[in-house]
């Protein structure tokens, strides 16, 4: 959807944030921005709480524990490690070791030969050259042993850490691609999905994309504050995630826009699954606004995956035909809110 222009509500948001931050001696960095935006303009009680404690010049190490423990992106991703150089190193010692056991078998069978050519070849051997000869052949067998049972277990070590490492990365990109308001994937999953969509390994044209956007968040978030308006957002998204199927895909990519990939959807297939995305938001959003909000001013715009050549192009059409709704009162939307209204 086109990025709306900033209202006065925002720009309050944002002169508290800034604000709160310098009388608290707060290094400006772009996380410490997310932290206190999120505390002070956001949904989490318990995270407001927490900011509002903070004594001037916490320490950043604080502040960056704080942003973990409620998993804010931006903290989340400067935990990650920035590369995979201590698997490296752990596949390397590895090897080292994996080679050292290697050569302590090619040490026994080097001895083994060498005990079975004696044996052959020294016809006046008698019984205590073949069993100094057997004693010998056993201390490198033991050796042998003894470097593969070290090595099974540093496999199995290394194993376990590199597993701990696939979840841990695992756990943070699916905190990275979740929308913390509503738990839906956000804009950058969304953004991953639709490049998935025009791979060169992908046949399914059979997709449209919808675009569902709550225009005047803004203004209710101003009439009725922050923390109505978001829950007007999480009720919405409630509804709208009752819409999909298993191979459908719902995201939250705006403060009031929600976007769907539909599967097996033809050109026949828009109007009435618009029509059913618009009832259900006007038959229900209504609830969640009943300390004054009567309504809400929905947009909903649609295209298909087969009429648009890229990703960018797709979303263009689909905000395009989002916009055609707009104060238009012979659309399908117009109609189901008024009818809520009414």
């Amino acid at each position: 959807m086109p990025t709306p222009t900033r209202r006065p509500g925002q720009d309050r948001t944002l002169q508290t944030v800034a604000q709160h931050m310098a009388r608290l001696e707060v290094s400006g960095l772009p996380r410490n921005y997310e932290l206190f935006h999120e505390a002070l303009g956001g949904a989490d009680a318990a995270l407001r709480r927490e900011v509002q404690a903070l004594a001037v010049s916490t320490p950043q190490q604080q502040l960056d524990e704080i942003g973990q423990r409620y998993q804010l992106p931006g903290f989340v991703a400067r935990a990650l490690p920035p590369s995979r150089e201590k698997d490296i190193q752990l596949l390397s010692a590895l090897r080292d070791q994996m080679t050292s056991g290697v050569e302590q078998k090619k040490g026994f069978t080097r001895v083994l030969e060498s005990v079975a050519r004696s044996l052959r070849e020294d016809s006046n051997a008698g019984p205590a050259d073949i069993l100094a000869e057997i004693e010998f052949l056993s201390v490198s067998l033991s050796d042998a042993v003894v470097a593969e049972t070290e090595l099974e277990a540093a496999l199995r070590v290394g194993a376990n850490q590199l597993a701990k490492a696939e979840r841990e990365a695992a756990a943070a990109r699916a905190v990275m691609l979740r929308d913390r308001l509503t738990g839906l994937p956000n804009h950058a999953a969304f953004v991953e999905r639709l490049e998935a969509l025009y791979a060169p390994d992908n046949q399914a044209h059979d997709t449209a994309l919808f675009l569902v956007a709550i225009a005047d968040i803004g203004e209710l978030a101003d009439a009725y504050g922050e923390a109505a308006a978001n829950r007007i957002l999480k009720k919405a998204a409630s509804i709208l995630r009752k819409s999909i199927k298993k191979n459908d895909f719902l995201a939250r990519i705006g403060k009031g826009e929600f976007a769907f990939l539909f599967r097996d959807v033809n050109r026949d297939s828009i109007r009435p699954i618009s029509e059913r995305l618009a009832t259900s938001i006007a038959d229900n959003l209504v609830f969640a606004a009943s300390d004054g909000a009567a309504g809400v001013e929905l947009l909903v715009g649609a295209a298909l995956c087969a009429d648009a050549m890229s990703p960018q192009q797709l979303r263009q059409q689909a905000v395009a035909a989002a916009e055609t709704t707009r104060g238009d009162p012979r659309s399908i939307v117009a109609q189901q809110i008024t009818r809520s209204r009414g």
